[in-house]
């Protein structure tokens, strides 16, 4: 074979080793287009989360945000913290309504005396928590509603609320103070307290005022708030037409959610459920 035969093999090698190159990249793409969309859906299950500020009418409040890192928007819930602030129970239960496809904040409610970046989880808090009025408390929910509503990822339309113990018994009110709520969650939260200046209410005396649609867990074991008081919050309820769904779990304690002395595995995981079937009814329909 002479040069020349050998530079034309060369060339017509080269040329098929491109034209192969070429159609490899084509099907790649095509391979990578399938790829972005799978990646996009795992994106979709994936949740940003943060501390963040925003203005109340109190001051500098503080909050946990999560939402699915996806473009939205999505329904916004308020997660209302137990006694002792947004300890880390509370950011993973943020965590996991994020992961559910909503965005989540839970209001740092010592942020008035202890300021807005104040842990969960002390004395303090709880020390702080007991002086905190229920009003005080309305309007930095408020508050949080207002930053949710200003987030480009947030269905303004569809916001409820969602609340532990002392957080519960927010929920409950603040299903009555704030009509815009397309829907409440109560873990334990005490329908009928002592009537003090700080709590110059019970949540069952402003039934009346509640639009949104509410869900109950309570423990029959639960030492704090007797069955006697969940079932006359159920009669207040049907008496106002009220659309509420509560459940009592045999056996459960107070906090039977969180992981600890009084977890119930079983009333833990049930109720769950049924915030996520609750939630999906009214926030995402």
């Amino acid at each position: 074979m002479d040069i020349g035969q050998q530079n034309h093999h060369t060339k017509g090698s080269f040329s098929r080793r491109m034209f192969l190159k070429i159609l490899g990249w084509l099907t790649l793409a095509g391979v990578f287009k399938k790829i972005t969309g799978v990646a996009h859906s795992q994106e979709k299950s994936d949740v940003l989360s943060e501390s963040v500020r925003f203005e109340g009418k109190g001051g500098t409040l503080g909050g946990y945000l999560a939402r699915p890192s996806g473009k939205g928007p999505y329904p916004g819930v308020i997660v209302i913290h137990e006694n002792r602030g947004v300890t880390d129970y509370i950011k993973e239960v943020t965590q996991n309504i994020a992961k559910e496809g909503y965005v989540g904040l839970a209001v740092n409610l010592v942020s008035r005396s202890l300021g807005p970046d104040y842990p969960g989880g002390s004395d303090e808090a709880l020390n702080a928590l007991g002086k905190l009025s229920d009003a005080e408390a309305m309007a930095d929910l408020d508050a949080g509603v207002e930053y949710l509503k200003k987030q480009p990822v947030v269905f303004t339309n569809s916001i409820g609320c969602m609340g532990f113990c002392m957080g519960g018994r927010y929920s409950l009110l603040f299903a009555a103070h704030r009509k815009e709520l397309k829907a409440a969650v109560v873990f334990y939260g005490r329908p009928i307290n002592r009537i003090t200046p700080l709590q110059p209410k019970s949540p069952i005396d402003v039934v009346p005022e509640m639009n949104a649609p509410l869900l109950g867990n309570f423990g029959e074991a639960d030492p704090v708030i007797p069955v006697a008081d969940v079932k006359k919050l159920e009669e207040e309820l049907t008496k106002n037409n009220k659309i509420y769904d509560i459940k009592i779990y045999p056996d459960a304690k107070h906090a039977f959610h969180r992981e600890g002395p009084n977890y119930h595995a079983e009333a833990a995981k049930d109720s769950w459920k049924r915030v996520l079937i609750w939630f999906s009814k009214y926030l995402k329909t």
